[in-house]
């Protein structure tokens, strides 16, 4: 972790940063704004950007042309995120001594997902993709597919030649998996989740099917709108940055726009909404309602790491389970307290789970692949 963090540090210094990942900085920095702590007089504020200008000239990070005060922002921002990926879990309004007891374990350390996934073709043929060699993995009626070094799937129309052949991608609990259609279309699917898409597009639209949380870069197509069909809703679009939570056993389905424009229709209902920018529709049993969303929670999965908002512990233990293939159980009057923090999602589960109990508001114990909630 250090080591990711000192290389988005130097981006960022250096102007090199993309978009996402100046967002994510920053928004450790408003979050450490944001949270209730005792006040800092001018001198400790003055020491700490002495110990974090001293940190960043050790690792050779610091700018050599802007003053120590203009930079105070983005090294606050170096510094929170040193101490929140250090710390990972906060609880909202309240505080309490840090617990020392250790998780109660009867297995070895569970490892973290990893790209992993299943190729379905037309023809019944099943590819485990993460065992599969680089270079070309399968030709069907005109288009070819290929596994590139970064473990992506890319899909090739050879000669403008048409295919009816439907494949099928499914990630695993588990297993995350990246995949590029055949007009461009960039798509991450998450853990547990599924992609049905045509192996090349005609027609006069786009058309995928989702089971459980994708994030989705469109290919521009006026001529021909892309659209993704779950369950319960169907989300129509031109080209455009959005992710969509539709799993099952979550309350709701959420739909939340980055760049461009959604609209989304629940067919039960007949409702439908128009996404700008920014915003999340979410349909639940009384209906589709748009609000705000906290980009960074949305898309956190997609980067790497966990970020939990204000959540209660089966929300959040849902997301792990996922990540790393658990049953998980509860046991006893669990607290109701909701609560907030972030952690890399490449840690074992036990360093997780040790970050969760920090709040000291619920113990785990760990038999095999089975974990228990408890006071």
């Amino acid at each position: 972790m250090q080591e990711e963090v000192q290389d988005l540090l130097k981006k960022y210094l250096s102007g090199n940063c993309s978009e996402e990942q100046r967002a994510l900085l920053e928004s450790w920095y408003l979050k450490y704004e944001q949270a209730e702590r005792p006040e800092v007089s001018a001198e400790a504020k003055e020491k700490q950007l002495d110990e974090v200008w001293q940190f960043l000239n050790d690792q050779h990070l610091s700018p050599h042309q802007p003053t120590r005060h203009i930079l105070w922002r983005i090294l606050a921002t170096a510094a929170v995120l040193l101490i929140v990926l250090g710390i990972g879990f906060y609880r909202y309004k309240t505080t309490s001594q840090i617990s020392k007891a250790k998780l109660l374990v009867k297995t070895k350390s569970i490892l973290p997902g990893q790209n992993k996934a299943v190729l379905t073709l037309s023809d019944g043929r099943s590819i485990v993709l993460d065992e599969t060699t680089d270079g070309r993995i399968a030709d069907q009626s005109g288009v070819t597919i290929t596994k590139t070094r970064q473990g992506e799937i890319v899909y090739a129309v050879n000669n403008h030649q048409t295919s009816q052949a439907i494949n099928k991608v499914s990630t695993p609990k588990g297993g995350q998996y990246q995949i590029q259609l055949p007009d461009g279309t960039k798509v991450w699917l998450n853990c547990a989740s599924s992609l049905r898409y045509p192996a090349s597009f005609s027609g006069s639209e786009r058309k995928v099917e989702l089971s459980g949380e994708a994030y989705f870069e469109v290919t521009k197509n006026k001529n021909m709108p892309f659209k993704v069909l779950t369950k319960k809703q169907e989300v129509s679009v031109l080209g455009t940055h959005f992710n969509i939570n539709a799993y099952e056993e979550e309350e709701s389905i959420k739909t939340t726009l980055l760049e461009g424009s959604v609209k989304v229709n629940v067919a039960e209902s007949k409702s439908s909404a128009l996404l700008k920018p920014g915003q999340q529709s979410v349909y639940e049993k009384n209906g589709l309602n748009v609000v705000n969303a906290d980009l960074d929670e949305v898309i956190a999965w997609k980067n790497g790491y966990f970020l939990f908002q204000d959540e209660d512990i089966r929300s959040i233990m849902r997301k792990v389970a996922r990540w790393y293939d658990i049953e998980v159980v509860y046991q006893g009057n669990l607290s109701q307290k909701h609560i907030g923090g972030s952690v890399s999602k490449s840690k074992n589960l036990n360093d997780v789970l040790m970050i969760l109990k920090e709040t000291d508001e619920f113990n785990f114990k760990i038999e095999g692949r089975r974990v228990t909630v408890m006071p």
